[in-house]
């Protein structure tokens, strides 16, 4: 509520030299369905220059009119009124014109409960009936689906994202036109997309954006997640999102490259996706070199598809029981290899190794110096 306030001090402000000024969008619209604010945005019809006058600041998108500025150490994004045209590339707007009538921002913007503003005294002011679908819960676009979808394509991820998060219906007409089209979801970057699957995997209602997903053909555009998305509806499970998406790659049985995940975030859902789909019990070795965590989140995976799975409990008991977590535990090293070998270092040192490793953590071998040194001594011609 500070920030609020805050916000409207900052409306205030503008007011008292000359500007109109809002708060717009989502904060307007989380107040009023009483959830907590994230980011404030402010509009107005003062140009980024003029509102750096009066607030410190730094410009964050001038082209747009947008500025962020600092107050009382909270972070605000300030907007100059603008209209848009000449989407090419169906993202960002060619021409961007700065307007004076805020009726004519709130016109560009994506979804009819975006579009309400609050003035300093916390009225609110709604040109584009903003507050009757908020009252039946519904998500519709502000003028023609096809034109906001046309301007930029991501709102149709963001009608299934706003959905998640609020559980909302998605107005007939805009829902039918996501399905016609869906296609111009290609257009959009691959990080933007993914971005947008991550909020609505968080969402407390993600099973209404998976059936609207599925009602509108879009999981066709969404690279190896349809089957995954499939099955969630039909079981009505919910997982966290790791789980999601190791068990559509599971079903997919690859990670396209589509999706632009960090290497780690990556190399993590090729261990998941690895160990659900050994069509086997996890054993010693699966936990001594994915680790037990890696393990638990197969094992949560295979819980969802319903799989046969092995306890909590008698996973971590096998890992603590592991003699060895890492090749650094062993009693006799590489090195030692060399030294009693009296050969040059190579990828047999490696491959000997593991083999002592897989020993050791099947309790085929003791961890113990004088033991591993026999069997290097009677076995190191092998490799």
């Amino acid at each position: 509520m500070n920030n609020l306030n805050d916000a409207k001090l900052i409306i205030r402000i503008l007011n008292r030299e000359g500007f109109d000024a809002f708060i717009v969008g989502g904060a307007v619209r989380d107040h009023l369905l009483k959830m907590p604010l994230n980011d404030i945005d402010i509009t107005t019809s003062a140009k980024p220059e003029e509102v750096l006058k009066f607030f410190k600041g730094v410009p964050t998108g001038v082209k747009y009119g947008t500025v962020t500025i600092v107050f009382r150490e909270n972070k605000y994004e300030v907007t100059t009124f603008r209209s848009e045209s000449g989407y090419s590339d169906f993202r960002r707007p060619e021409v961007v014109n700065f307007e004076t009538d805020v009726k004519e921002d709130v016109l560009r913007r994506d979804f009819t409960i975006n579009g309400l503003l609050m003035d300093s005294n916390g009225d609110i002011i709604d040109h584009v009936g903003g507050i009757k679908d908020l009252e039946n819960k519904v998500i519709k676009t502000i003028g023609l689906p096809a034109e906001r979808f046309n301007e930029d394509a991501l709102r149709m991820l963001r009608a299934f994202y706003f959905q998640s998060k609020l559980g909302f219906e998605i107005e007939a007409d805009t829902l039918l036109s996501i399905n016609i089209n869906r296609h111009l979801i290609k257009e959009v970057a691959a990080e933007r997309v993914l971005d947008e699957m991550n909020k609505m995997l968080k969402g407390k209602h993600l099973l209404k954006a998976f059936d609207s997903i599925l009602k509108t053909q879009v999981d066709e555009f969404l690279p190896g997640l349809s089957k995954g998305i499939k099955y969630l509806n039909e079981t009505k499970q919910d997982p966290k999102p790791i789980i999601f998406y190791s068990l559509a790659f599971s079903l997919n049985k690859i990670i396209p490259s589509y999706w632009k995940f960090s290497n780690n975030y990556r190399y993590k859902l090729k261990q998941i996706v690895e160990l659900v789909n050994n069509n086997r019990m996890f054993n010693n070795e699966d936990l001594y070199h994915y680790g037990l965590e890696t393990v638990l989140q197969a094992n949560e995976v295979r819980t969802v598809l319903k799989q046969k799975i092995q306890s909590y409990k008698t996973l971590e008991k096998m890992y603590s029981d592991l003699e060895i977590k890492s090749s650094l535990d062993l009693k006799f090293r590489g090195r030692d290899i060399l030294q009693i070998t009296n050969r040059k270092a190579g990828a047999w040192v490696n491959n000997l190794i593991n083999e002592i490793v897989n020993k050791v953590i099947n309790k085929e071998l003791e961890n113990d110096y004088e033991i591993l040194k026999d069997f290097v001594v009677k076995n190191f011609e092998r490799f």
